[in-house]
């Protein structure tokens, strides 16, 4: 009996100092990774562009109330970027977390996000289809849902929410003038098969890196099978470049192992 009292004991103090290590480690301050990609077409005498990418915020209780999120949006403007691109999952799903987030209330600390040329989205699978076009206009972003818009020294398109929606890459390609670099946002990286390579850059979310990254069996859950090779960083297919987000928030658990919130900073160049 004692032994069995011991054996219970040592799992009850294991599993807080999981809970406790995870909750520490999803409520940290995100860390900026950054990546370096040169465009074979980029426009003479253009400067390197900067873009943040901001992921997966799942805003909701418990670990991303609405104040945490304005320190992440403070944290990403201090970054000063040309242009920032948010691709998907504003809402949260956490389990005993009943009330469900309002799409308008968790979009609109985005209003605080500066640059230079503006900020562009796409919705991801936890996102009510009927509320993103409307919504998120109202704060100061372009909502792309199988369509592109011009960022000046280069296009950004969106495709849908391969999930709970109907991605088209060619329409949201369609009738894009030559000349400019096109970067593409996605939620989930499954979309990226469809990509051809006129598209200088694709970034996408969704993964959550795996969110908890275990030792020697690695990240369990993925979210996708195309992530399961491509469920955080820089890739490179057939000479497309694609960059995979761990995000910022979490899903199901507010807990994250191994795999830290994260700001993207890319730097485009020639």
């Amino acid at each position: 009996m004692r032994r069995l009292l011991a054996c219970l004991l040592l799992a009850v103090l294991l599993l807080a100092a999981f809970v406790i290590a995870g909750w520490r480690e999803a409520t940290r301050v995100p860390v900026v990774v950054r990546y370096d990609v040169a465009v074979p077409n980029w426009p003479v005498g253009q400067a390197p562009l900067r873009i943040v990418q901001l992921s997966d915020t799942h805003a909701g209780l418990p670990d991303m109330p609405i104040d945490r999120l304005y320190a992440i949006i403070a944290q990403a403007n201090a970054l000063k970027p040309d242009l920032i691109v948010l691709t998907g999952d504003y809402q949260g799903e956490k389990l005993f977390v009943s009330t469900p987030t309002n799409l308008d209330k968790v979009v609109k600390p985005f209003r605080a996000l500066r640059s230079r040329l503006g900020t562009f989205a796409v919705r991801g699978n936890h996102d009510d289809a009927f509320w993103s076009p409307i919504v998120l206009p109202r704060y100061r972003m372009t909502y792309l849902q199988n369509r592109w818009a011009d960022a000046g020294p280069i296009i950004i398109a969106g495709v849908d929410d391969l999930t709970t929606g109907s991605p088209n890459v060619a329409a949201a390609l369609a009738g894009i003038p030559p000349g400019k670099p096109v970067v593409l946002l996605m939620h989930e990286p499954d979309t990226f098969v469809s990509v051809p390579a006129s598209v200088a850059l694709t970034l996408a979310g969704h993964t959550h890196g795996g969110q908890m990254s275990w030792p020697l069996i690695g990240a369990p859950w993925i979210g996708t099978e195309f992530g399961r090779e491509h469920r955080r960083g820089l890739f490179v297919e057939g000479g497309r470049p694609l960059i995979v987000s761990s995000g910022v928030g979490t899903t199901t658990v507010p807990i994250r192992l191994g795999v830290p919130p994260e700001i993207v900073l890319i730097t485009l160049h020639g």
